[in-house]
């Protein structure tokens, strides 16, 4: 372009001629021939400086825009240029001032209350940055990005129902608005409502299906819900826009774990961590999959790098206990879970597992005050009531044992174990009905459980219910023929019965699986009596005569009724 003449305003109409085709060097060229003519030309130094910030010459153009105000102070849009590139600086609280100064002289420029919203925010002070918005919006009420900013300041002040209403807004005047979608299903994520957030990714994607973080969203939500096979299908489109991003590698891999897919979550694990060495959570995570593989010296491996990277988180000390637990290292465990209680004291299963530990080493005071931790944290917790009362039960307390099966089974009457322990209980205690009702609980649950058919007998034995007693003792042989004791039992019922021929083939097969069973043999020789043998009577009990003191008097606090 050539010009006749070399006014100011020439040069200036050439500048924005070049800037208007993006050739922004050249636009400055000119806007300088202007500013030599005339130093004090507002328009000259402000379009060099609107060249320049098109140019990311953001401090060059301040440099204009600072000229530019001392030139004309009253010009509101020269105070919003200057604003404007503060902002780009990240100068963040000067940007606030210039564009206050801006809308002091034209407070119906949308731009000015809008950049002063986006620094108000980006220094954390939302609430004023609202403010600024509901300008912008108020002034234009279509404003797109203006609504999309409100709804963000909006979320940042945790007024999330407000904040979706910014971004339906934002939907209504542009429904394939896919950055709305994604805002709108973040928030939704946030309130945990996942079908919504699902519902809401899916328009996102829809539209634009090409915005891994999107995918990455939605397959979240669906994890949250439990969705494990479609979460992965989306961590999936995730990672083919988005390979190396570390966190949607692990958490495909924490989907794959909860479906039990172990050696695919490792897997998953492994690339997280070659693509992030330092991502949180990967060593505790691989380590419990090694665990479910079975792989515990690896997964013991993995917990102490998890424990170098993290000593103090809580949960990392409790999975490690769990694993020594599991290799019935109870001592190890105690340590962990010991660890894991000084930093997080309310842990209620690192506190269970600890009184699990405890028992197992035999150490049931200690166990004791484990689980009646746990139940003063969860009153609710049936299992550590029940455990609780196992604990006493071994210590001969069976009181307080029995109080604490009864309020196991307050929370949860339904538990048939318990029943039967509680059964133990009232048995030891000669509470032989009480017993029974408690029998007959477990056995409608577990009629396969020899113990419990036993334990019945023997209390129905007590009662003097012979006959009842013999038809739970045959229940149990027929699930366990070899339990010798049984026949005993059994026998000697059936002498009181008068049913002394069935008995001795009790006693038999008692014999027969220990000739030397002094119950058997005493049995055998009342029976005989009964029937009129005294002559081979006589032989069964030359034979307890002749077995050592010390065996029948082990022996003697075993026989029932004879």
């Amino acid at each position: 372009m050539e010009l006749p003449w070399k006014s100011v305003e020439a040069w200036c109409k050439k500048g924005r001629a070049y800037a208007e085709q993006g050739q922004y060097d050249r636009a400055v060229e000119c806007y300088d021939q202007a500013i030599r003519q005339n130093t004090g030309a507002g328009d000259a130094w402000y379009h060099k400086g609107l060249a320049l910030a098109a140019a990311r010459r953001h401090r060059e153009a301040l440099e204009c825009f600072d000229q530019v105000v001392r030139i004309d102070p009253t010009c509101g849009r020269f105070w919003l240029a200057r604003g404007q590139t503060l902002y780009d600086l990240g100068e963040c609280r000067e940007a606030i001032g210039s564009c206050g100064q801006a809308v002091k002289l034209a407070p119906d420029s949308a731009n000015a209350w809008f950049i002063r919203g986006h620094a108000l925010r980006k220094i954390g002070l939302s609430p004023e940055a609202i403010e600024c918005y509901d300008r912008v919006v108020a002034l234009e009420p279509n404003r797109i990005d203006a609504w999309l900013a409100r709804g963000t300041a909006l979320a940042a002040e945790r007024r999330y129902e407000a904040a979706i209403e910014c971004y339906d807004r934002v939907v209504a005047l542009e429904p394939k608005n896919a950055n709305a979608w994604y805002a709108r299903g973040t928030i939704e994520t946030l309130l945990s409502r996942y079908e919504d957030a699902i519902a809401s990714y899916g328009q996102a994607v829809a539209i634009d299906p090409n915005h891994a973080e999107t995918w990455y969203n939605r397959g979240c939500a669906l994890s949250a819900l439990k969705r494990y096979d479609e979460a992965i299908g989306c961590f999936d489109r995730a990672i083919a826009l988005r390979p190396d991003d570390a966190e949607t590698w692990y958490n495909r891999g924490r989907a794959l774990q909860n479906l039990e897919r172990y050696e695919e979550a490792l897997d998953c694990y492994e690339r997280a961590f070659r693509i992030n060495p330092d991502y949180p959570g990967i060593w505790n995570h691989k380590a419990t999959v090694l665990k479910k593989l079975k792989r515990y010296d690896l997964s013991l491996a993995c917990f102490d790098r998890a424990l170098r990277v993290n000593a103090v988180d809580a949960e990392i000390w409790h999975q490690k206990g769990l694993l020594y637990f599991t290799l019935k290292r109870y001592g190890d465990a105690i340590e962990c879970l010991s660890q894991a209680l000084k930093l997080q004291p309310g842990h209620t299963d690192a506190e269970y597992y600890r009184g699990e530990s405890y028992y197992a080493l035999g150490n049931c005071e200690a166990a004791i005050d484990c689980y009646r931790a746990v139940v003063r944290l969860n009153p609710e917790n049936a299992v550590a009531w029940n455990n609780c009362g196992n604990a006493l039960y071994h210590l001969k307390h069976y009181e307080e044992a029995l109080v604490c099966y009864e309020r196991a089974l307050e929370i949860d009457p339904e538990n048939r174990r318990v029943w039967n322990n509680k059964a133990s209980v009232l048995s030891v205690l000669s509470h032989y009905d009480k017993a029974l009702v408690c029998y007959d609980q477990e056995l409608l649950a577990h009629p396969e459980n020899a113990d419990a058919w036993y334990n019945k007998g023997v209390a129905l034995f007590v009662l003097g219910r012979y006959s009842e007693a013999v038809t739970c003792y045959a229940h149990v042989l027929e699930i366990d023929p070899a339990r010798a004791e049984v026949w005993n039992t059994m026998g000697n019922a059936l002498v009181i019965l008068e049913r002394s021929e069935e008995a001795l083939e009790c006693y038999d097969l008692a014999l027969a699986a220990s000739p030397d069973d002094i119950e058997a043999l005493n049995g055998k020789a009342v029976a005989l009596i009964n029937l009129d043998r005294p002559a081979e009577a006589a032989k069964y009990y030359e034979r307890l005569q002749r077995l050592p003191a010390w065996q029948r008097e082990r022996n003697s606090g075993k026989r029932k009724g004879l």
